[in-house]
């Protein structure tokens, strides 16, 4: 059986610690195994993660519609409804959220995190880490330039 992809908070209740929850099931999520991503993407992510994305990395729509391959009005349809994502989006969303946990990993507070990923960085030919999801080859790239933050290289 697939592992659920938990949901971020949606009451009035959990939306005062969405934050907080957001990076705490961001960091659950980087260390799901590929086995469990895999069966994950295939039952497709919740939509909820779209709105927690937005909010918490302070996203316009037109910043995420093509790091999910949604349109805005697909992204707010899905939403409205609580549609899971399909196959495409799924695998989208689930490497970005890859990115977003190991980025968390490094910067290890929220505000860091999303400053590193949205600013431009010149190993990324000025793109910013987070612009430079929109593909797997590129994803890859922001992984190991994390990685290399990791093991402390000067990056």
């Amino acid at each position: 059986m697939a592992p659920a992809i938990p949901a971020p908070a949606r009451d009035a209740a959990q939306e005062a610690d969405l934050g907080q929850s957001f990076w705490q099931r961001a960091t659950e999520l980087g260390g799901l195994d590929e086995h469990q991503r895999l069966a994950a993407i295939e039952q497709g992510w919740s939509s909820s993660w779209l709105a927690a994305l937005r909010q918490n990395l302070h996203l316009k729509p037109s910043e995420l519609e093509p790091l999910v391959a949604l349109s805005e009005a697909t992204m707010a349809r899905r939403t409205r409804e609580q549609a899971a994502l399909d196959l495409v989006a799924s695998e989208r969303l689930d490497r970005l959220m890859q990115v977003v946990s190991q980025a968390y990993g490094v910067f290890e507070q929220p505000g860091s995190t999303e400053a590193w990923l949205k600013a431009p960085h010149p190993l990324l030919h000025q793109a910013s880490p987070l612009r430079h999801c929109r593909t797997a080859i590129g994803a890859g790239q922001v992984r190991r330039l994390l990685q290399a933050l990791e093991q402390g290289a000067p990056v």
